[in-house]
């Protein structure tokens, strides 16, 4: 198997998008474009983040420890910023009512961290990397757990 360069791989995907593109409604393309807003949000937030490290002369374990759990509105109320330890993320209206909506609706605490992992390891692997959150059963888990639980209610429709 010949291995690929690494501009290859962007091409393809690229080309790959843009065919898909075709085929989503506008809805879909603005949801897209606001995951493209946070990953380019959450790309310089990493790149300052490092430098900071850097300036500091820390390692990432060293930066953190101790992890707090902070969840902070938008003006707007359209983008949320997760804030674990110092790694700082932005999650979108949706993605922080499916996590509020898991914390309220599983049976236990044990269920509500199980089913947070699965859907952060699926949708959004950068938090859990970012964070050192290695499983369910982390402290921080726990901690998000609790500050989503204190922060927000669930709404009945």
């Amino acid at each position: 198997m010949a291995k690929k360069k690494p501009g290859q791989t962007r091409a393809k995907l690229e080309r790959e998008l843009r065919d898909a593109i075709k085929e989503i409604d506008e809805e879909g393309l603005l949801f897209l474009l606001q995951q493209a807003g946070v990953l380019i949000h959450n790309a310089r937030v990493d790149r300052i983040n490092n430098v900071a490290r850097e300036v500091r002369g820390t390692t990432t374990a060293e930066t953190h420890s101790p992890q707090g759990v902070e969840i902070e509105e938008s003006e707007g109320g359209k983008v949320f910023f997760l804030t674990i330890g110092r790694t700082r993320k932005v999650l979108n209206l949706e993605e922080l009512k499916r996590i509020v909506r898991i914390c309220y609706a599983a049976e236990t605490k044990s269920d509500a961290l199980r089913q947070l992992y699965t859907v952060l390891s699926k949708e959004r692997r950068d938090i859990l990397s970012d964070a050192h959150i290695g499983g369910p059963q982390s402290p921080v888990m726990g901690k998000l757990f609790q500050a989503v639980r204190t922060k927000f209610k669930l709404q009945d429709r």
